[in-house]
């Protein structure tokens, strides 16, 4: 399982962060499970949400 700490870079991503803008901007998925995806990237994070859904968000400018 994963820290919940994703990037320390300027967005400084994590768990909560990722959950708070899933509840903004779809509050419809909300309530869906959500999880960090492991990957080796520098260029995004990606968050699993629910069964089928991906989140993916830039870890820099």
């Amino acid at each position: 399982m994963s820290s919940g700490q994703t990037h320390r870079g300027p967005y400084g991503l994590d768990d909560r962060l990722v959950r708070r803008l899933v509840e903004g901007q779809f509050p419809q998925w909300a309530g869906l499970p959500l999880g960090r995806h492991p990957s080796g990237g520098t260029v995004n994070a990606m968050y699993r949400l629910g069964e089928d859904m991906v989140v993916r968000l830039p870890l820099a400018e």
